[in-house]
């Protein structure tokens, strides 16, 4: 008799559990991009799953369940015996690619979602060689080294808080990112890591910045990081124009003056006018090209500053870099004209940055020791 009282208690503790702990109302947090009925409706497939006590035991690790691919953890917990709730992180989205539908992929490459709307926060993954994309599958791309590549560079992005538009891939495997307004040329997948870190002190400097910014050979070792400006190409490449209202060609005055700037009557070249006067592209007795009277030109100071406003990076004192920088009477200015500490210009004319980087000025390439 007590064995079957043991064996009838038992029989109405099991069934208390099962009828009593049902869940009724499921509280789902930490979704964004899928819904709470899609997440209440894959945990409790079946009966058992309907469970308050069984769902919080099952899910005591973390562990997602496959039913649900697109979240990469999920626990647990029971507020009532009615009522569970879920915590939930969904998989991260790291780029996506346009195969007549927007395919969203994770940091392993696998297809979370495929939207048909483009996606305005993630970069968008062009010139590689990718194939139709299934929903939950890897991303099918022409090799696992191209994929590496791809979740390389996304991982990189994301671990320096940059939000790039686009990652393109050229034929030969160069590879350019799109992110605030510069096209940053990252060339071949080689010192990645510090090509990109290079990219993001640049977009963090207080002036901003844009254009195409040249990290190809960028290393991290003292590397020259040279920035072509957006919309400034053509006028930046050319000589700072003097004035020249009412002169002759290049600059020289008005009646018959030589070229050079030079004056009437055989007068010296390297800007002479008449009577031995200098001038910059004056014309006769020294004058400049608007008739006003000129005091007279050394012929070295012009030579030494930077005609051509080629923007170049350099190293700061402290290793910082330091970009649109260019020469001004001598000495290396950053844009707002402030002096750049640890820079100066050599004997040669040449710009010396805080790492014994040699860089041309009319070039801002590197100069071979």
């Amino acid at each position: 008799m007590a064995r079957l009282g043991i064996l009838a208690a038992l029989a109405v503790a099991v069934l208390a559990v099962c009828f009593l702990f049902r869940v009724k109302t499921v509280h789902v947090y930490g979704n964004s991009r899928y819904t709470a009925e899609e997440i209440s409706e894959a945990l409790m497939y079946d009966l058992l799953n309907q469970n308050t006590l069984y769902l919080q035991w099952r899910y005591r690790s973390g562990v997602a369940p496959e039913a649900l691919p697109f979240l990469s953890s999920l626990s647990v917990k029971l507020e009532s015996p009615f009522t569970i709730r879920v915590d939930v992180v969904e998989k991260k989205l790291v780029g996506y690619v346009d195969k007549g539908g927007y395919a969203g992929f994770d940091q392993e490459g696998i297809v979370v979602e495929i939207a048909q709307e483009e996606y305005t926060d993630l970069p968008i993954i062009t010139g590689a060689d990718i194939g139709d994309p299934a929903l939950y599958q890897r991303l099918p791309t022409e090799s696992s080294a191209q994929l590496r590549t791809i979740l390389s560079v996304t991982k990189l992005l994301n671990g320096q808080e940059l939000d790039a538009d686009e990652i393109r891939f050229g034929e030969n495997g160069d590879i350019r990112v799109f992110v605030d307004g510069v096209e940053a040329l990252l060339g071949q997948d080689e010192y990645m890591d510090e090509k990109i870190r290079g990219l993001r002190a640049i977009l963090q400097t207080p002036e901003g910045t844009s254009g195409t910014l040249h990290l190809e050979s960028y290393s991290g070792n003292g590397d020259v990081v040279t920035l072509t400006p957006a919309d400034e190409t053509e006028t930046e490449s050319e000589p700072e124009s003097r004035d020249t209202s009412g002169a002759g060609t290049d600059g020289s005055g008005e009646d018959g003056a030589g070229m050079d700037g030079s004056g009437e009557d055989g007068a010296g070249m390297d800007g002479s006018g008449q009577d031995g006067a200098g001038a910059d592209g004056n014309g006769q007795d020294g004058a400049d090209g608007n008739g006003q009277e000129d005091a007279p030109d050394d012929g070295g100071d012009d030579a030494q500053q930077d005609p051509s406003g080629v923007i170049y990076v350099v190293f700061a004192t402290g290793g910082n870099l330091v970009y649109n920088v260019h020469v001004e009477n001598g000495t290396v200015v950053d844009a707002n004209g402030n002096p750049v500490s640890g820079c100066y210009v050599n004997e040669d004319g040449n710009v010396v940055d805080a790492y014994m980087n040699v860089i041309n000025p009319v070039t801002g390439e590197l100069v071979n020791q």
